[in-house]
């Protein structure tokens, strides 16, 4: 456009119409409007070296005015695109074809000035529109066709002239009852809005998420969850419920059978794949420079697995942050009252022939405190170094049982599964002991403690001999 020539003849449009509420009764008369106030600057070079810069409006231009009226042979770049600008289905396809005009137009295209004859020229004409102010126009009409005014409120389903943008496709979750703009065609979450025509859109202005000027549309169609294991053998479906089983899946909450898939099941893998389907859809909104999906893999499930690839480094680095988390949190118990620290070395003391003092309680109630904090976490650590069905399905092999023998059969196809013992080893996760506190503060005692510990047994030891001594004695004297 030449220079904010356009746009500030458009803002100052779009002010008349909420001061008059005088506004278009159709979305083509908008754009007629609108396109009376695009102004671009055409520039042209003559062969003897001439040049020249003229504003057309872009109603004049898209008009195909003839030599005659405009001076030279015009409009081999903007056929293409003139019945777009002329009756477009919304702003957005607007908005994409004069973008792509423009573009078009930048290049200097050969041509001639005047009419056949002995004064024609050879020239070159080319568009000095700034095409970055484009989406700006987006933007502004976007947001004020849902802008309340000083009398009326507006919103994307009541806006002030409809058509600027396609109809939501709008709904509501069966579970929480919740309005949701979601797809009827594709996978969609309740985070992200689309249209009618299945385009990512900001559900407040109505205006489609694009990226490098493209709009932004879901890949997987609702029922592409089904078509993933179609036609694949037992042991290719076990792979990739092995790799469902690592994003997430809990086969121990559902009837699971290794290699085979139930279409009916409700929570199964098909459920889960469509839930994987539905973020992937969703991130192309959310996240559309991050490309999670391959829309030219030749498998559906190749086109999901860069989402697939992605959840799982994401999930791993969650898991190693929520694991320090629980490991961290975990010794964090409420220290022994006196009370019990006093009850607990009492006990194991006076078991040791020794009295406890002052100084003992106070020295052993930090002690105490870190034994019942060990505990905990080590409680902890037992309760993640659980095997669970996931484990052992991941670590598991097929086989083919009309020819090997295995612990599990099914129809022709076979799953080896690990001892427990070798499933610890290769996922890490020993088998732990429980920390007894009494036990373990009495060793600790045993040792701080040795030296009270052996005097007193001397002291019981040389009590117990007198005790003999006297009742020898005392049978001496009565024998005698």
């Amino acid at each position: 456009m030449s220079t904010e020539k356009s746009v500030k003849q458009i803002e100052k449009y779009l002010k008349d119409l909420d001061k008059d509420k005088d506004y278009p009764a159709s979305f083509s008369e908008f754009i007629s409007q609108l396109n009376q106030r695009i102004f671009i600057p055409i520039r042209i070079q003559k062969e003897d070296g001439e040049i020249s810069a003229v504003d057309y409006t872009l109603s004049y231009l898209l008009a195909l005015p003839g030599v005659g009226a405009i001076g030279f042979d015009y409009g081999d770049n903007l056929v293409e695109y003139r019945q777009q600008l002329l009756e477009p289905a919304s702003l957005d396809e607007y908005i994409t074809a004069l973008t792509a005009y423009l573009e078009a137009e930048a290049t200097p295209t050969e041509s001639t000035f005047g009419m056949p004859g002995p004064n024609e020229q050879n020239i070159t004409y080319s568009s000095l529109a700034n095409v970055e102010l484009i989406s700006s126009i987006s933007r502004s009409i976007s947001d004020w066709n849902v802008q309340d005014t000083d009398t009326a409120s507006y919103n994307i389903d009541e806006p002030k002239i409809m058509g600027i943008a396609p109809v939501t496709s709008k709904g509501t979750d069966p579970e929480t009852g919740e309005t949701r703009f979601g797809s009827n065609d594709y996978y969609s979450g309740p985070n992200v809005a689309l249209n009618t025509a299945n385009q990512y859109i900001d559900p407040r202005t109505g205006e489609t998420k694009k990226l490098n000027g493209k709009v932004l549309t879901p890949h997987f169609r609702l029922g592409a969850a089904t078509e993933v294991f179609s036609g694949l053998s037992q042991e290719a479906i076990f792979e990739i419920q092995q790799e469902l089983s690592s994003l997430g899946l809990d086969i121990g909450s559902y009837s699971f059978v290794p290699g085979v898939v139930d279409p009916t099941l409700r929570g199964g893998e098909i459920d889960f794949i469509g839930q994987l389907m539905t973020e992937a859809n969703d991130a192309i909104a959310m996240f559309p420079e991050l490309n999670l999906v391959d829309r030219n893999a030749n498998t559906i499930l190749g086109q999901l697995r860069p989402y697939m690839e992605w959840k799982k480094g994401v999930d791993e680095q969650t898991n190693v942050f929520v694991e320090s988390l629980q490991r961290e949190f975990a010794a964090d118990v409420v220290p022994p009252t006196e009370a019990e620290v006093k009850s607990a070395i009492d006990q194991l003391f006076i078991e040791r022939g020794i009295n406890p003092t002052s100084n003992d309680y106070q020295k052993y109630a930090t002690i105490f405190g870190n034994l019942q904090k060990d505990a905990a976490a080590r409680a902890a650590e037992i309760e993640d170094n659980k095997l669970s069905l996931n484990d052992i399905i991941g670590l598991s092999t097929s086989y083919n049982n009309t020819t090997e023998i295995g612990p599990y059969t099914y129809g022709g196809f076979g799953v080896s599964v690990p001892s427990a013992e070798e499933a610890r080893e290769k996922l890490g996760k020993p088998l732990l002991q429980q920390i007894d506190v009494p036990t373990e503060l009495g060793k600790i005692i045993d040792d701080l403690e040795a030296g009270r510990i052996d005097a007193s047994q001397e002291i019981l030891a040389r009590t117990a001999a007198a005790q003999d001594f006297k009742r020898n004695f005392m049978v001496f004297e009565e024998n005698f």
